[in-house]
């Protein structure tokens, strides 16, 4: 259980104007509670019972209403630490499928975020390399390594683009799936099924992202 950082130092400097030398042993039987019991509420691991509170407040002469304001308070942030850690927990466990496909579409919007709310959000597949999102594949360009409504995962591309390889390309006229390769003034895309698509080119200021493909995760 997470800390509670204020109620700790609220109820440790009662303690000590109130305990006059005694343990924690000892004065945990004016409350009725354990030696343990009041060691985590001096480290805050744990926030007293609204019943717990009115025997402390009786025994140590406090003002009730002040004294369960601090631990009310201490609850709604401990209630929010745990919605927080949720929501972390969530977002580690999924992983977003692009609402788009990799042929058409603004891959960049979705990565400034402005789609982020489209995105569903499906479990992690913990079977494959690292990645950032799925997309689904449109059109017979890629055939007959990626057929249409294949679902691949891509990853960012920080540093070295492995020229040659099969990246998903976003750019100022939307997104695709391509084997790329280095061109003078910016990227060569080139498709499996040449004979239908001949290359073409995408000049490097109209290159918004690179993302590689790491898997092909459904067919």
């Amino acid at each position: 259980m997470k800390k509670n950082k204020d109620f700790a130092e609220y109820f440790i400097r009662i303690y000590k104007e109130h305990a006059r030398g005694r343990s924690q042993g000892e004065v945990g039987k004016d409350f009725g509670i354990s030696q343990g019991a009041v060691s985590k509420m001096c480290s805050g691991e744990s926030i007293p019972s609204d019943e717990m509170a009115e025997k402390i407040a009786a025994a140590w002469n406090l003002d009730l209403e002040e004294f369960m304001g601090v631990i009310h308070n201490s609850r709604r942030e401990a209630g929010a630490r745990y919605f927080r850690a949720s929501q972390r927990r969530a977002e580690e466990d999924t992983k977003p499928r692009l609402p788009i496909t990799a042929a058409a579409g603004v891959l960049s919007d979705y990565l400034g975020g402005t789609l982020a709310h489209e995105c569903e959000q499906v479990p992690v597949i913990r079977s494959i390399p690292d990645y950032d999102f799925t997309v689904i594949v449109k059109g017979n360009s890629m055939e007959p390594i990626y057929q249409s409504g294949d679902e691949i995962a891509c990853k960012k591309v920080e540093s070295v683009v492995e020229w040659g390889k099969t990246y998903v390309l976003a750019t100022r006229d939307g997104a695709v799936l391509k084997r790329i390769y280095e061109s003078e003034d910016g990227v060569r895309c080139v498709s499996y099924n040449s004979t239908e698509y001949p290359d073409f080119y995408v000049k490097g200021e109209d290159v918004l992202g690179i993302y590689r493909v790491v898997a092909l995760v459904r067919i």
